[in-house]
């Protein structure tokens, strides 16, 4: 299957609405596609032995060097890649076979998990080899990502795109639940040598999965799609594409503008010991909640099908994440605390989910792979920002004042937004 729609299928332009569908689409009904499954299959192992591997490595590296600052330079080798090669990923899922740009991603995180484990088994593991591995692992991942999101579109139907971006992101977000809980639990009752090989047998799974792909979006099909090559130009034509849509600029600078002053999970620590008074359980606790309400959120617009007015759809959802976040800011009992930051991650998750997959809808698929590597730096590249903004404040004035703030800058972005580009409450799809 080349396709999910007939090849004489209009599409949109960037600048114009999209054809409102009439058909109601079944909570998981992008399952009824072959190709979607085998997608979805891959994601979530991979997504879950990703989860696993980073809670497998923190736990080695602690091992070996009681150092914080080796887990913080552990995390920042996470970043790197992304910074350095996101771009370069959205150029070679226009340029090649996505199907194997995703392959090479597989297999990788396939060799770098077992040739840890092997060293671990052996006794030769060392914190710098954890290092090496996470550098070159992250970095596959980092390229594999935009011909994933590609290979989604091009599995589905238009009608049911939302759907499967909902069903990919409910993937992601268990597999932050279930990945990191399965590597602890490997780890007590066996070794970290161990849990490494079980993650890569996940791996192996999610590799077979992505070899039995067929075509689907292939870089030359007959839509007449060019190749990009290695040029300033064509490595910035998804900026370019991104900055001159007036409707995905304005959900790019309302995420940014959202997500800047609120970044909430670095400062839970706080929150749980000196807040709430509930220490590391408590903290695994408020971790653990917006995902929760994440994968709640997910199961209601399953439900509900193709959600048409987008631009509402994301509205509620700031407010929604604004709300919650004030609430939680000045909340000293803890099942409130929980229940907030379930509504952080459910509000979180309908501008997020929205917000994908709008894109898709608005991209032309030549530049798809490009587009969406801007969308996945600029979103990473906000949160990281968000980590330090967020921390300074909090350093200056306290946890809770800090995310009061940020709650208030969210609702000041939203309405800047909406008075700057008066057509985005009423965008629909």
């Amino acid at each position: 299957m080349r396709h999910a729609m007939p090849d004489d299928q209009p599409t949109p332009k960037a600048t114009e609405p999209i054809a409102e569908h009439t058909t109601r689409v079944k909570p998981l009904g992008s399952l009824a596609f072959p190709q979607f499954r085998l997608l979805i299959t891959s994601a979530l192992l991979g997504s879950v032995g990703t989860q696993m591997r980073e809670v497998i490595n923190l736990w080695v590296v602690y091992e070996l060097t009681g150092s914080a600052l080796h887990l913080g330079i552990l995390g920042a080798l996470r970043v790197i890649p992304l910074v350095v090669l996101g771009l370069l990923g959205g150029v070679l899922a226009d340029m090649i076979d996505r199907r194997k740009l995703l392959q090479f991603g597989q297999v990788s995180g396939l060799v770098f998990t077992a040739i840890t484990g092997v060293l671990a088994l052996t006794g030769t593991l060392q914190w710098w080899h954890v290092y090496i591995i996470t550098l070159l692992a992250t970095s596959a991942t980092t390229l594999d990502q935009p011909a994933r999101m590609a290979l989604v579109n091009g599995s589905v139907p238009r009608t049911h795109l939302m759907n499967a971006v909902t069903l990919s992101s409910t993937v992601h977000q268990a597999s932050i639940l279930v990945g990191p809980s399965l590597g602890g639990i490997i780890i007590a009752l066996a070794n970290p040598g161990i849990a490494y090989m079980v993650n890569s047998a996940l791996f192996v799974a999610s590799v077979i999965a992505v070899l039995a792909l067929r075509d689907i979006q292939a870089p030359d099909g007959p839509n007449g799609r060019k190749r990009p090559r290695f040029t300033r130009r064509d490595l910035l034509e998804g900026l370019r594409f991104v900055l001159q849509t007036p409707i995905i600029l304005a959900l790019i600078t309302l995420d940014f503008g959202v997500v800047l002053f609120t970044s909430y999970r670095m400062l839970t620590p706080i929150f749980a010991e000196d807040i709430l008074g509930k220490g590391a359980a408590g903290m695994g606790a408020l971790q653990t909640a917006p995902a929760v309400g994440f994968l709640i959120a997910s199961g209601v617009l399953l439900m509900l099908g193709d959600v048409k007015k987008k631009g509402l759809a994301v509205v509620i959802g700031v407010v929604g994440y604004a709300i919650a976040t004030f609430a939680f800011a000045v909340s000293e009992v803890f099942l409130l605390s929980l229940l907030f930051m379930a509504l952080m991650g459910a509000f979180d998750g309908i501008g997020a989910i929205v917000r994908k997959t709008t894109v898709q809808l608005l991209v032309p698929d030549e530049i798809r792979g490009r587009a969406t590597a801007v969308m996945q730096v600029f979103t990473r590249g906000t949160t990281s920002a968000g980590f330090v903004a967020t921390g300074a404040i909090a350093a200056a004035f306290g946890a809770s004042t800090a995310l009061m703030i940020g709650a208030g800058l969210a609702m000041i972005a939203l309405i800047a937004v909406l008075l700057t580009w008066r057509q985005f409450l009423a965008m629909r799809t």
